[in-house]
Order: structure tokens, then C-alpha cells, then sequence
């Protein structure tokens, strides 16, 4: 048989299922799993044949190889018939039905007037009720060729799509799926947003959301829209883009994944310093360390020789208050001393300096430094004193009161003398 190369396979379609000519009924287990072809696969109701031909993927199942139909529903309500009864007597001329189990297939390359392809135009009185919109061309396989059942009897179902202004059919085309993307920058008090848009060019309007709130619309045209928000208010923000297209049959809408900024800057580094002094008195196994202190100044006093070391203890404090809006970056307290100096050139390294952080109210101490030999031991190098975080409580936390225990351990060859060193600490 020669079948009419101008055809569409169609996907199997759910569908509501009737009795008797009008009564809609639920959907039941007649339809069954396979694929209608036809040919042509969009035409008008004026046309001569309704088909050129058809063909099924599938045959009829056991139990329903007595006859076969097509029919055409509409919302789950019977229109009408649109073919001859089939039965296992067609003539071989007019192609082959499905009834042996195999898949059918019917054209009009022998037979003209095939009437077992379609028997009427679509615009035949006997389918007047045929409205706009979507309709069923259903294939049937019957149990019995004198009782057809069109809620049981096991059919194959192909969606068409109909306009009764114009009288054209056709087989629906699928939508063809956008993606849309989003960037976000700010720069001061300005956020630019920049959409991306494909396939590109697709007609249609992109608008950009924070939240539900729109606060910009601009229309789509060649694939790249952006558009720039000024006066935002400091603090984090987070955006989206959503493409809404002009022609919602030929293309699909779609919606970005979030974009967040945060608008303001961040609050400049802090650096403070004080003086810490101590004095190595002679007779003490190498002398004595004293040290004085002011806020950030600590007086270590003198060194105590114990456990083969020369060993001087202080304290000093720090307060930090921090009220930013939650989410800002943690602050980092920390400090670093400088070698010790004494009179007549006298160097005692700040690696034998350590010291142990503590905090109370919002944040963390640091680690414990132990005092050191090493080149970059101790306090020679900076150390965390302290780390925290805006407190997301209500009423807000925002002290962290920073002390930290200094511990000089010397060795007891140390020259003795007054030694002084810089503590540098700083807040980022």
C-alpha cells in the first residue's frame, strides 16, 4: 500500500470517553497506549476528504477485532462518525484495519473515495456541533461489529485543534519552551539588572520583580533587556525576571532563578595601638620584665624566674560594638606586638609574648597563642584576638567586651633592662 508522505505522528492524548450520542462520561480504561499518523495534519472543513490517509502504531487488542471506527469527540461528548464501519471483510484495496492485531494502515492511493479513511467533510451536518477549540479523532476497536460500545469498545486518540470562524483544522504544535537569566550589580545607590532571554528575539515583555513587587517591565526584542533602579535603599536585595510572552501559543513563559546585591559599603578597617613595658631587674637569674599599660596598655611588672623561663604576666581589654543589619560580613579583632626594645639597643623578640583571648557578650575569642622560639611565634606575627557576627536578636546584642591574658615567657640568658613593645591592634 502506498501511504500519503505528508504525515505527523501525535503523542497518545488522555481523553473523557461518552455513551449514547450526547452524555459525557468519566474516563475509563478503553483508550489504550499507541500513536495515530495522519495525513494531511492541518486542512479545512470545506476540504474534499477529510483525510488522505491513516495509520495506527498498534492493532486491536484480543477480545476487540470485530470491527473499527473513527469517531470524532469534542470535550468528552460524541460528535459524530467519520468513517465507514470496518470490518474483517474490507477489501484488501482499501488497506488494512487493524483487526489481525497489526497496526492499520489506509490511503486513498487505490481507492479514491476510500470512505474507510473518512466518509464525510468536517463541515458534514451530521458534525454541525463541532465548536472552536480542541477536539478527539478517535480510532475504535469494537467486540462487535452490530453493537458498537463507545464507553468499553478499546480506542486510540489523536488531538486536533479547530476554529470555526475560518473553518481550518489542524494538529496542535507545541509551544516552544524560553529560559530566561539574571544578573544583578549595584554600584552607590543604583541596581542594574540584566536579563537574558532565549531563543533570542522572542517577542514579549521581561519583568523584574523583588518579591511580589514589580519594579521594572521592559519589552523583550532582541534577547538582552536590563534595566537600572536607582535610590535603592542599603541592604541586601533580591531580584527576578520573568518573561511573559506575546504569542503564548508559539512560545512559553519562564521565570529566572534569584539575583541578590547588597547596596552601601562596608565599614573602613579601625587600627589603635598601645604602649606595653617591662622592666628585667638585676638578680633575678636574668632580670626583671614590668610592663604599663592604659586602656591598651599592659604593665607585665617584673619577671619571676620559674620552670626555666623569666615569666610576666598582664591583661589588656578591648570593646567592640557593632549594630550593622544582620547579614554584613564578620568582624575580625586583631592584634600584633612588636619586637621589645630597652635602652642600650636591648631586643627581646615578642615571639616569647602569647597570649589567651576571652569574650563575653556577642562574638568569639581567638585562639591561645603559647609564647615561642620560632621566628613567626607568639605575638610576632597578628593573631585573632577576637570574631563576630551582627546579632540577629531583638532587642540587638552589639558589644563584644575582648580581654586577653599576656604571658611572656623569656629566656633566663635575657639581658636585663626596661623593655618596651608596641601592641597594634586592629578591626576589620
Amino acid at each position: 500500500m502506498k501511504l500519503m508522505k505528508k504525515a505527523a505522528s501525535v503523542a497518545l492524548a488522555s481523553a473523557l470517553v461518552v455513551v449514547g450520542l450526547s452524555a459525557a462520561q468519566p474516563a475509563v480504561a478503553d483508550q489504550i497506549a499507541g500513536t495515530i499518523t495522519i495525513s494531511p495534519t492541518s486542512g479545512n472543513v470545506s476540504d474534499q476528504f477529510f483525510l488522505q490517509s491513516v495509520a495506527t502504531s498498534v492493532g486491536a487488542p484480543v477480545g476487540f477485532r470485530a470491527a473499527s471506527t473513527s469517531q470524532i469527540f469534542q470535550n468528552g461528548v460524541l460528535v459524530g462518525n467519520i468513517s465507514n464501519l470496518r470490518t474483517t471483510s474490507m477489501a484488501v484495496t482499501a488497506g488494512t484495519n487493524g483487526l489481525d492485531g497489526n497496526p492499520a494502515l489506509m490511503d486513498r492511493s487505490v481507492i479514491a473515495t476510500n470512505n474507510f479513511v473518512s466518509n464525510k467533510q468536517l463541515n458534514n451536518a451530521a458534525l454541525s456541533t463541532l465548536t472552536s477549540g480542541t477536539f478527539e479523532y478517535r480510532y475504535y476497536f469494537h467486540a462487535s461489529s452490530t453493537s458498537l460500545d463507545l464507553v468499553n469498545d478499546k480506542y486510540l486518540s489523536l488531538t486536533l485543534t479547530y476554529n470555526a470562524t475560518t473553518g481550518a483544522w489542524s494538529i496542535p504544535v507545541a509551544a516552544t519552551a524560553t529560559n530566561t537569566s539574571l544578573t544583578a550589580s549595584a554600584s552607590g545607590t543604583n541596581v542594574t539588572l540584566a536579563a537574558t532571554v532565549t531563543p533570542s528575539g522572542t517577542a514579549g515583555n521581561v519583568v523584574f520583580r523583588e518579591g511580589a513587587t514589580t519594579v521594572a517591565t521592559v519589552v523583550n526584542a532582541a534577547g538582552t533587556v536590563s534595566t537600572t533602579l536607582t535610590g535603592v535603599s542599603n541592604g541586601a536585595h533580591t531580584y527576578t525576571a520573568e518573561f511573559v510572552p506575546t504569542n503564548t501559543a508559539a512560545f512559553t513563559g519562564s521565570t529566572s532563578g534569584t539575583a541578590s546585591v547588597t547596596v552601601g559599603s562596608q565599614p573602613a578597617p579601625a587600627t589603635v595601638t598601645g604602649d606595653i613595658t617591662v622592666q628585667v631587674a638585676n638578680g633575678v637569674g636574668g632580670g626583671a620584665l614590668v610592663l604599663t599599660a592604659s586602656s591598651l596598655t599592659a604593665n607585665l611588672g617584673s619577671v619571676v624566674n620559674s620552670g626555666g623561663t623569666l615569666n610576666a604576666s598582664g591583661t589588656v581589654t578591648a570593646v567592640v560594638d557593632d549594630s550593622r543589619q544582620v547579614g554584613a560580613a564578620a568582624f575580625s579583632l586583631t592584634g600584633q606586638v612588636s619586637d621589645f626594645t630597652a635602652p642600650g639597643g636591648l631586643v627581646l623578640s615578642s615571639s616569647y609574648l602569647g597570649w589567651t583571648p576571652t569574650v563575653t557578650g556577642v562574638g568569639t575569642g581567638g585562639a591561645v597563642v603559647a609564647s615561642s622560639s620560632s621566628a613567626t611565634g607568639g605575638l610576632k606575627v597578628a593573631r585573632v584576638w577576637a570574631t563576630g557576627t551582627p546579632s540577629a536578636a531583638d532587642p540587638q546584642p552589639t558589644t563584644t567586651n575582648a580581654s586577653a591574658l599576656l604571658q611572656l615567657r623569656a629566656p633566663l640568658n635575657t639581658a636585663p633592662g626596661n623593655y618596651s613593645a608596641l601592641l597594634t591592634v586592629t578591626l576589620t
